[in-house]
């Protein structure tokens, strides 16, 4: 208890940090800007609105806007502002189609990236080692089966109730009083 009082007073006092910083790291390329709207508007829907037209914004405001269709993002906004999302990412998406046509096909391995994992090897037959810890273990459970059975109980507990007259245990006040009384 003292421990979430202590969580919850540090919260309450903390500073909020923004993510998104003064713009410092972020992308001036106004075709990359017009694919971050539309993954907004992708992932958020008409909820996305709101960010997709930032981006947009910025898009309309930096100077490299080299494959962008500066006319069509202007409509893209005009749609966006009037909600309609489709017509929007419509837009958006013919406005950076000279962009995209410049882009080299993604060819077989050939994705771009550079980091391609080799496959994992198979396991392989049973060796030496291993076939000695399956013996050990095959071992360890006959041994552990025949104690059980060797070493269990001659009554069971059927037989020891039908043997006290279906007696049930007594309750622990009963028991107390029972040795109070002795």
């Amino acid at each position: 208890m003292v421990c979430a009082l202590a969580v919850a007073g540090i919260m309450s006092v903390a500073p909020a940090a923004w993510a998104h910083g003064d713009g410092e790291g972020e992308t001036q390329e106004g075709y990359l800007l017009v694919q971050q709207a539309l993954g907004h508007l992708a992932h958020a829907g008409e909820d996305g609105i709101d960010a997709a037209l930032e981006k947009i914004d910025d898009t309309l405001a930096t100077t490299d806007q080299e494959g962008v269709d500066v006319g069509l993002v202007v409509e893209a906004q005009g749609a966006l502002e009037a909600g309609d999302v489709a017509g929007g990412q419509a837009l958006l998406q013919e406005s950076i189609t000279e962009a995209v046509s410049d882009l080299p096909p993604a060819v077989g391995s050939e994705t771009g990236t550079t980091v391609i994992p080799s496959d994992l090897p198979g396991r392989g037959p049973l060796g030496g080692l291993d076939w000695a810890f399956l013996g050990l273990s095959v071992l360890l459970l006959a041994v552990g089966a025949w104690l059980a059975v060797r070493l269990r109980p001659a009554d069971t507990v059927r037989s020891l109730q039908a043997r006290l007259g279906g007696a049930q245990p007594l309750d622990v006040d009963e028991q107390a009083a029972g040795m109070e009384q002795a």
